[in-house]
């Protein structure tokens, strides 16, 4: 079958109708977020960055005021998810509350994120020349993967905006036009993805590295592209430099997000590729393109280094070495393979088994592509590739590398779908529903059934002491500065008015070294480390896995002693749960007992 005159012949409206179901599933996952719970501590920030914008914090400040710490609340990220977020509250607060407002803005935006990527994974499967059923196929493998927890109700950290642009940044790759709309689009993800979060950054390099192999391959029937793409992450790249936050300064002297350096790469980048769309439109040799193609990268990576040399390592080089092995290597989505497979062999055969199964679909894709696709192609096999040995690295990639895999997966189902339909018979029977386990998350997830359950003794409640419900009592208590273990201080921000000491954020290392300090020394010199900080009362919470690991550690710590009951008499309740309830309890701090 020519797969090649395939897919402008398909209609539309199943695909439609699959994006439509998706989004529906998604709608069910409400609930919860509609009474203002969210999923994880990102999320609560997130939104409790979105109130302090819309109660009159400047939009270049997104420092955490309440985040009580020596470096000052100190934060990373970018404002652009803010305005979506701010702007449905904005609209809808008056007439529906604050409460409703935010629980309205909560579901609509990864909603309206689903809506866009899902409409993106069809677009890249379509210019790829797979047939209907491989376009059904890869929007049902992506809400089956790992992905698509970024885009369910109550996830509006960055994580699905760097999805949704890295696809789209893919589909204007793969669009068969070349046209100049397609590589403007293209820049402005290119900028938006490094704004938005740093982790983003191979995404957007291999996307600037496509369009100009992209010239390097077609020569002339890609200059015009270029020329647009080039001067499009000019003026991308200075937009966000300018009015994203912090604003231009001294202080975007950083590598943990958007600085100086990627902001002079994404110029020098963008100024060679137009000088060479511009100076050598008609350049009929390979190789003479190939020059060029490689004095405007070195350029691009020598621009970088010079500006600033620190950004070649890693963004958590600079953390001191007992808050990388005591927090940073316990953060579930900064475990790298190694980590994981040990621990969680199951979770790990789901999530790199359709990450390598994707990457194999790739290959077959590539292998059994017409010409004229071949490069499209190749493209999605280099991100893929890239994204599983990120995978490898940190599990964090996990999700793009899932989303990758959707669209490889869908086309080679595609394949296999349209041969069963040609040849028929049993063997293709077969043939297909083999290839349709292996290749699909739902395969991968039964396969993960099999696997033995390791024992563990932490507790098995995920989100223990994080509800809303669980800070009723708390809420009505006077404002006070609370020593918090670090997965407890982002809910603490975002469900009461309360100052919190520690929260999981790598510009905070003092912070979270002194949290760690105090849970897992000894008692007795508990009470004068937490005067040092500042705090009155402390946060406890029955059942927190953090706490369970520290005092899995550290057996004769702070830690060890409250979860065993054994509380010191210089801790004096203030509030805790309701009779017969297990949730968080505020200990007021008795500086003056013995």
């Amino acid at each position: 079958m020519n797969l090649a005159k395939q897919p402008r012949q398909t209609p539309l409206w199943p695909v439609m109708l699959f994006i439509v179901v998706g989004l529906a599933y998604a709608l069910t996952q409400a609930g919860p977020v509609l009474s203002g719970d969210l999923r994880g501590s990102d999320d609560m920030m997130r939104m409790q960055q979105v109130r302090d914008l819309i109660a009159g914090q400047s939009w270049y400040d997104v420092d955490q005021a309440r985040l009580y710490t020596t470096e000052g609340g100190a934060m990373h990220w970018s404002r652009l998810p803010d305005i979506f977020l701010a702007g449905i509250v904005l609209l809808t607060q008056p007439l529906i509350g604050r409460e409703m407002a935010e629980g309205l803005a909560m579901t609509v935006w990864p909603l309206m994120q689903l809506g866009w990527v899902l409409t993106a994974l069809a677009a890249c499967l379509r210019r790829l020349n797979a047939p209907l059923s491989g376009q059904l196929a890869g929007i049902f493998f992506f809400c089956t993967s790992a992905a698509m927890v970024n885009f369910l109700p109550g996830r509006i950290d960055h994580h699905g905006l760097g999805i949704a642009l890295t696809l789209t940044a893919l589909a204007c790759l793969l669009s068969p036009r070349l046209t100049a709309r397609s590589a403007a689009i293209a820049a402005l993800c290119v900028a938006a993805l490094i704004t938005v979060a740093i982790e983003n950054l191979p995404a957007a390099g291999l996307v600037i590295f496509c369009f100009g192999f992209a010239w390097l391959i077609r020569g002339e029937a890609e200059t015009n592209r270029l020329r647009f793409f080039g001067g499009g992450l000019i003026v991308t790249a200075l937009i966000a430099y300018v009015f994203d936050a912090p604003g231009a300064g001294g202080h975007r002297a950083v590598c943990d997000a958007y600085g100086q350096s990627h902001f002079v790469a994404l110029l020098v980048a963008g100024a060679g590729l137009s000088a060479i769309a511009t100076v050598m439109p008609h350049t009929h040799d390979w190789r003479t393109r190939l020059i060029a193609m490689g004095l405007a990268g070195a350029m691009t990576l020598v621009s970088f280094v010079m500006v600033n040399p620190d950004c070649i390592g890693s963004p958590y080089a600079a953390l001191p070495e007992n808050v990388r092995s005591g927090w940073l290597s316990v953060v579930s989505e900064a475990r790298p393979f190694t980590t994981v497979i040990a621990k969680d062999t199951a979770l790990a055969l789901f999530f790199y088994g359709f990450a390598l199964a994707g990457l194999v679909c790739a290959i077959i894709g590539l292998a059994r592509s017409d010409n004229p696709k071949r490069l499209s192609h190749g493209a999605l096999l280099l991100l893929l590739a890239v994204a599983f040995i990120l995978t490898s690295w940190q599990l964090r990639a996990a999700a793009l590398a899932h989303a990758l895999s959707a669209i490889a997966c869908g086309w080679v189902f595609g394949w296999l779908f349209s041969r069963w339909h040609t040849q028929r018979g049993i063997p293709a029977v077969l043939v297909l529903t083999a290839g349709a386990l292996a290749i699909s998350p739902l395969g991968w997830t039964m396969a993960s059934r099999f696997v033995p359950e390791k024992t563990s003794t932490a507790s098995t409640k995920p989100s223990a002491c994080k509800a809303r419900s669980d800070y009723n009592a708390i809420v009505a208590a006077p404002r006070m500065i609370v020593f918090t273990p670090i997965d407890l201080g982002a809910p603490l921000l975002y469900y009461t008015r309360n100052y919190a000491t520690a929260a999981p954020y790598h510009r905070n290392p003092s912070a979270i070294e002194m949290t760690l300090a105090v849970f897992r020394g000894p008692t007795s010199a508990a009470r004068e480390r937490i005067s040092m900080t500042g705090a009155t009362h402390l946060l406890f919470c029955p059942g927190l896995r953090e706490l369970e690991t520290y005092a899995k550690d550290a057996p004769d710590g702070f830690a060890a002693d409250l979860v065993a009951g054994r509380i010191p008499n210089w801790l004096v309740p203030l509030t805790r749960s309701p009779e017969g309830e297990e949730g968080p309890i505020i200990y007021t701090i008795a500086f003056d007992r013995n």
